[in-house]
Order: structure tokens, then sequence, then C-alpha cells
């Protein structure tokens, strides 16, 4: 399904539709962002490459924030909700031409190419990101005082500025319980220390204004996890990196493998 911003929706239907997700949900994970934003342009998933104005999904919550925070110099968070329901397809026809490039590129390892073409379709809608380089494609010099040789995920320009992007899953499987606070710090420690070890060593034709490190969160308990931890987190860590978590709802190809139909769940 592709999805336009000008068609535009009241935040009622919002609520109603992000309800009628949960039957592929958790229950209580549903109708969370309220956003009067919410696009459904419905299906034309074999018409080819998608423009800036479509996205996979149904997109709420926080869109078009993150170019305002690229010339800060404070950390910043912004949160947002993807919806997937049964009869969307993940294909690279579904995506943008940056999305299928990344879609079609292997990553520098890992499995995690759902989520980093999702992370610049997200980009690409809400903030008119275009793609530069996969992760492959970003230059560096030698990590500085023997340093980690940490590397960025994508690279993209929104608003004529350089933009590293580092995508990462707060997910944890349902029958191992929810996701502590302890874990959730740990995970996003890591991410922002890679992003800050990134940062002293891309190359200065690669160099970027700013980081975006982009968490996609399987539940709501991960989300408001996020957000209790975050500010705790020393400030030299932080640094002022923007920090974009997306909550989703039936986007269990995001997490697991293999992938689950769109609108549904991790198994």
């Amino acid at each position: 399904m592709r999805l336009s911003r000008s068609l535009q929706v009241t935040s009622a239907f919002a609520f109603a539709l992000l309800a009628a997700c949960s039957a592929t949900s958790n229950p209580t994970d549903s109708g969370v962002f309220d956003s009067a934003i919410v696009a459904d342009a419905g299906s034309d998933a074999d018409a080819g490459s998608s423009s800036a104005a479509d996205i996979l999904g149904t997109l709420s919550g926080s869109c078009g924030e993150v170019r305002g925070e690229l010339t800060k110099t404070s950390p910043s968070l912004k949160t947002d909700a993807l919806i997937f329901v049964t009869g969307e397809v993940y294909n690279k026809t579904s995506l943008s031409t940056g999305g299928q490039k990344l879609f079609d590129e292997p990553n520098a390892g890992g499995s995690s190419g759902e989520s980093e073409a999702m992370s610049f379709e997200v980009l690409h809608y809400c903030e008119g990101a275009t793609l530069l380089k996969t992760e492959t494609e970003v230059t560096y010099g030698p990590a500085p005082d023997g340093g980690a040789n940490s590397i960025t995920d994508i690279l993209v320009e929104i608003d004529g500025k350089k933009v590293g992007v580092s995508v990462t899953r707060a997910y944890k499987p349902a029958n191992q319980g929810a996701q502590t606070d302890a874990e959730i710090k740990s995970l996003l420690e890591k991410k922002l220390n890679g992003i800050n070890a990134s940062t002293a060593r891309v190359s200065q034709a690669d160099k970027w204004v700013k980081q975006v490190l982009h968490v996609f969160a399987a539940t709501q308990a991960s989300v408001e996890g996020i957000e209790r931890v975050l500010p705790g987190i020393d400030a030299a860590v932080r640094a002022d990196t923007i920090v974009l978590v997306t909550k989703t709802i039936g986007g269990g190809f995001i997490y697991c493998n293999p992938d689950p139909a769109l609108g549904l769940e991790c198994p």
C-alpha cells in the first residue's frame, strides 16, 4: 500500500485506524500516537517506485521535525508510528528509488536490511531525504587514538545538509518478557557510542552535520523505556544526536527472520 501525504484525515479517524489494526498487534500498543497526520492512498504496489509523498504503511506522529534539529547543538528525541496491515507487501516496487537501492545492496553485515530500508523511507517521506551513500560506500579515515572502527548505516541529504543515519531495533521475543531499562540503556549507549566514533573518523568528503539514531520499537513498552532511559545517559554520549523512535504495529518483518507477512508481529 502506498500512502500520500496529500490525503489527510482527522485525529478521530487516526484513532479508529489504530484501533482497527490492533487485531494484528498487542491491543495495549494501539492508539498510542495521537496525530492529525495519517495518510492512506490505497494499494498500488506494482506501479513502480514511490515518490517523496508515498510510504509503505501508514505513518503518524512526528513528521518533518528532524530537519529543524539539524542546526541545533543539543540532543533531541522524536517519536512516530508506522502501521502495516494485511495485504501490504514489502518488496522493491513498494519503495522509493533510494529505498530500492538499499533493498538491493547488501549491508556490512547482520540482518538489518529491512530496518535500514524503512528508516530511509521514513526520512524520505517526512524530511525529503535523498540517499547519498549506503553503508559500504561511506568513506572513513583511521579511528583517532586507536578507537573503534564504527561506521554508520546510511548517508542522506536533508535540506542540502549531509546527515548520517544509524539504525537499530528495540525488540525482544515475547516469550522472553519485556525489555528492561538496563537492556534498553545498553542498546542506546552502544549505538550512541558508535555514532560518536563514526563521526570522529568519517572522511571530509562524506562529513555529515549531524547523525540520527533511528530506533524501530516493536512495543509501546520499549518506546516508553527509551523515553525514560535516554535522558539519564551521559551527556557526552548523547552528544547532539537526534534520536527518532518509530513504534511499529504489524511490522514483524523488521525484527525477525523469516519475515512474517505485513500486518503481523514476530511469532
